[in-house]
C-alpha cells in the first residue's frame, strides 16, 4: 500500500504511523529461509528512505542500532543531531561516525552528551577546531592521548594538555598539584 506523500503536510503523524506500519510489515514478512541480515537491511533502508527529514529525525532518536547506523550518515543535520539522543549512540561505530561529522554542531552535541570512547577520542584529537580538542583534555584521559594533545600546534591546547599530564603525574605519585 502506497502513501500519498502530498498529504504529508496535512497529516505528518499519519505518515509516521504509515511508515512505522510498513516497517512492522517488513519485519513480519521475515521467514526462516530469508537471511536475517537481508530483512534487517530492508527495514533499515525503509526507515532511511522516509522522504521527510523531520520524520527521519524523530525515528533516529528511538530506532534500532542497525537503523541508526544508516541514519547517522543522513544528509540532513536534524537527523544526525537526533541520532545523539538514541541510547545506541554509545556504540563505538556510531561514536566514531558522529565525531567524524563534518558539521561541528553534531560533534559538540555529541560531546555534551557522551564521553567519547578511545576510537572516537582518536578521531577528535585530529579535529580542525581547537575547541573540540580542548574538550578532550582531562586528567582522567589516557596518558598517550594527553601526550599527543601536549604536542598540538595550538598553544592553548598544548598548555592545557601539559597541565593535565602534570596533574596525572602528581596524582599517581600522591602529591597534590596546584589549584587551577
Amino acid at each position: 500500500m502506497e502513501y500519498d506523500y502530498s498529504a504529508l503536510t496535512a497529516d505528518p503523524d499519519g505518515y509516521l504511523n504509515w511508515a512505522l506500519g510498513q516497517l512492522g510489515a517488513a519485519l513480519s514478512v521475515r521467514t526462516e529461509r530469508a537471511s536475517e541480515a537481508n530483512w534487517i537491511d530492508q527495514a533499515s533502508q525503509l526507515v532511511a528512505g522516509v522522504p521527510d527529514p523531520m520524520i527521519r529525525a524523530r525515528l533516529a532518536s528511538t530506532c534500532t542500532l542497525r537503523q541508526l547506523k544508516v541514519l547517522v550518515r543522513d544528509e540532513h543535520l536534524a537527523v544526525r543531531l537526533s541520532c545523539i539522543d538514541n541510547p545506541f549512540a554509545l556504540d563505538r561505530d556510531i561514536q566514531v561516525t558522529l565525531c567524524s561529522d563534518p558539521d561541528i554542531e553534531v560533534v559538540r552535541a555529541f560531546l555534551n552528551r557522551f564521553e567519547p570512547c578511545l576510537d572516537a577520542a582518536n578521531v577528535l584529537i585530529n579535529h580542525p577546531q581547537p575547541s573540540i580538542r580542548t574538550r578532550l583534555i582531562s586528567p582522567r584521559r589516557r596518558r598517550d592521548l594527553l601526550a599527543r594533545l601536549a604536542a598540538d600546534h595550538e598553544w592553548a591546547v598544548r598548555q592545557l594538555a601539559e597541565d593535565a599530564l602534570e596533574d596525572q603525574a602528581a596524582a599517581s605519585s600522591g602529591r597534590i598539584h596546584r589549584d587551577h
